[in-house]
């Protein structure tokens, strides 16, 4: 009996430098691997999200359409699973930024809800401030304490406050161990949600 082709040629594709993003409310600045800036201006931006392959390999494709030009952003391929030929999903071209996933999610999410803060958990929002600037992190941890101190008065217990507070920010508080973006989010969300409760009393 012949023995089938493969459905692939490469089974792990080389891995590739990644570039970071970094984010505020209307734009959005993309850091190349050789220190090299863009910045892109988000108000008005179209954007569509598919699956696609890249190096045979299963990817996210976030395409932002602005004006003028079309930016490809893309999971890592090194960290997809593997595309069968037969899977039939559109190629990316050779212009692709590749981005961690956690960036990409996060700015997707950012981009579908219109660019707003407001119906989120403080796990998205967490998330949210990995990619943030300095400033727009503080934001994002004034938000995530606001929302903590809601949540906090929901199970109404005042002899639990302190440690339900802590339990509402934990996934900040877990994100902040590796980013010191996310710490300085945390720093804001613990004085904002102090001065919160402390209005309460």
């Amino acid at each position: 009996m012949r023995k089938c082709r493969a459905l692939y040629r490469k089974a792990q594709p080389q891995r590739r430098s990644r570039s970071t993003l970094e984010l505020e409310p209307t734009q959005l600045r993309i850091w190349q691997p050789n220190g090299q800036a863009r910045r892109l201006g988000l108000n008005g931006c179209r954007f569509s999200i598919r699956d696609a392959a890249c190096e045979q390999r299963f990817v996210r494709h976030l395409l932002l359409h602005l004006p003028g030009e079309v930016v490809d952003l893309i999971t890592p391929p090194d960290e997809g699973a593997i595309a069968p030929r037969a899977a039939r999903l559109p190629s990316v071209g050779d212009n692709v930024t590749i981005v961690d996933g956690s960036a990409w999610e996060a700015l997707a999410d950012w981009l579908a809800s219109r660019g707003r803060l407001s119906g989120r958990t403080v796990t998205e929002l967490a998330r949210l401030a990995l990619i943030a600037t300095p400033q727009f992190a503080i934001t994002i941890g004034e938000w995530a304490g606001q929302l903590a101190v809601e949540r906090t008065r929901v199970m109404a217990n005042p002899m639990r406050t302190p440690a339900s507070l802590r339990e509402s920010l934990k996934p900040l508080e877990q994100a902040a161990r590796t980013s010191p973006r996310v710490a300085d989010a945390l720093v804001a969300a613990l004085s904002r949600s102090s001065l919160l409760l402390r209005n309460i009393g």
